[in-house]
């Protein structure tokens, strides 16, 4: 019964880790960087003015928010789940450049299949074991 409440545990905090590192990741890169959206001729159009005074509020909030929130999965779990953490929020970051380039979601059809997207995507796999370690070893 132990294991399987450690399986439990580990899909549950791997989902969430991954939902919350990476919208505070695309908080955080979309203020730094513009994200473009088409239009219906193709056109690229930047959606947010990163110089604006809100813009850089924003960011800001977002990196202290990113910040306690690696600090508190420090702080309450441990280092495994923080570096998890890190893992999961970087593994995202050449699909967010890339959603930010083209205006388009990824997609199957879409997705770029250089060695770089190959390694992150690896990475973010590698994760789930060491989420699992964290939880239950350590």
């Amino acid at each position: 019964m132990d294991i399987f409440l450690c399986i439990i545990k580990t899909v549950i905090g791997y989902f969430i880790l991954i939902f919350v590192g990476t919208n505070l990741l695309g908080m955080v890169v979309r203020g730094f960087l513009p994200t473009y959206k088409k239009d219906g001729e193709g056109n690229l159009n930047p959606i947010v003015d990163t110089s604006s005074t809100s813009s850089i509020t924003l960011t800001i909030v977002s990196i202290l928010i990113g910040i306690s929130y690696l600090f508190a999965l420090y702080y309450y779990w441990n280092i495994g789940i923080l570096i998890a953490g890190l893992i999961l929020m970087y593994a995202r970051l050449p699909d967010l450049l890339f959603e930010m380039r083209t205006g388009e979601k990824l997609t199957l059809s879409n997705m770029p299949k250089r060695p770089i997207d190959i390694l992150f995507n690896t990475l973010s796999w590698l994760a789930l074991p060491l989420i699992w370690y964290s939880l239950c070893y350590l």
